[in-house]
């Protein structure tokens, strides 16, 4: 699940034109740890998935995988 949100948020990232940097400062992640997540190397937290929500506006659904 880590490995598919990593995925989505990338795309979520990519289709704003964002860096990593960029969007790591957006939401006061550092830079290193907000590429662990979207590599899903780790787990975040609903308060961070929301702040990610908001910097790169995406639909929650997509964080859901049926």
């Amino acid at each position: 699940m880590q490995k598919y949100i990593g995925r989505q948020l990338k795309t979520a990232r990519q289709n704003k034109k964002l860096t990593q940097e960029q969007t790591a400062e957006a939401v006061g992640l550092s830079a290193k740890h907000y590429g662990c997540i979207e590599r899903g190397e780790v787990s975040t937290t609903v308060a961070v998935l929301t702040r990610l929500q908001q910097v790169l506006e995406f639909e929650v659904s997509i964080m859901i995988k049926i």
